[in-house]
């Protein structure tokens, strides 16, 4: 716990003792692939959590619609701030996508150390900005263009982020489910399918069992592209 905290830039200037007393409120949790992080919080308790290792879909469950994937989330982010607000009908919610080991914070103690020190407020709020910033970037790639394009953005960004080095040189393996990413997409698993064998076919990417296998990220990023615009301003 106390490394995993000191090598985020949130808790980095923390003196001892308050991350010593932070620590000693929060518990080390492990969570199977498809458990939801908050399942066992008490009412009225909300937590915040910080991702030790795995990765988790964060997901906005509507009371009146079906569940939307929105993002994936990996190690050192911290995530569930927004429990400490009233969102009304919103429900936000975070999902392991595979065997994940998180810390449980109590919101109402993280919330008062950082009210004991404006400059905690500030590292905190410049830190999840910047993990804000990355996540845009993922939903702006998973929404503008054709569906190729997205898919391709989407993979490689992952892969850049959460992927980890496979034995073959320059490929990476990305743990995640053609499901998961048509959930991400919205669109039908068949269709990731399709597209990610057409890429198979060409080299670029390995379907796996436990995920997939990026073999050309350059390709991907080409693929992933806007179009270049033609001399009279329209796009080709």
């Amino acid at each position: 716990m106390s490394r995993t905290l000191r090598e985020m830039p949130c808790f980095a200037h923390w003196p001892p003792i308050a991350l010593s007393q932070l620590m000693g409120s929060s518990r080390l949790c492990w969570h199977k692939r498809g458990s939801m992080l908050s399942a066992d919080v008490e009412a009225g308790k909300p937590e915040i959590f910080v991702i030790v290792s795995g990765h988790v879909l964060h997901v906005e469950a509507p009371r009146d619609s079906a569940r939307m994937s929105l993002a994936l989330r990996g190690p050192r982010h911290i995530l569930g701030l927004s429990y400490m607000l009233d969102l009304g009908s919103r429900r936000l919610e975070y999902v392991a996508n595979d065997e994940v080991v998180a810390i449980h914070i109590p919101g109402h103690l993280l919330f008062g150390f950082l009210d004991d020190d404006p400059v905690r407020w500030k590292d905190m709020s410049r830190m999840v900005l910047q993990q804000e910033r990355t996540q845009i970037d993922l939903v702006v790639g998973q929404t503008v263009g054709s569906f190729a394009r997205r898919l391709a953005s989407t993979v490689e960004q992952l892969a850049a982020l959460y992927g980890t080095q496979a034995t073959e040189k320059d490929a990476v393996h990305l743990r995640l489910t053609q499901q998961t990413l048509a959930d991400i997409l919205q669109v039908s698993r068949q269709s990731v399918n399709t597209q990610m064998s057409t890429w198979a076919a060409l080299g670029v990417v390995e379907i796996q069992y436990s995920g997939i296998l990026v073999r050309d990220s350059s390709a991907l990023r080409e693929i992933s592209r806007p179009p270049a615009p033609l001399e009279d301003g329209v796009s080709a």
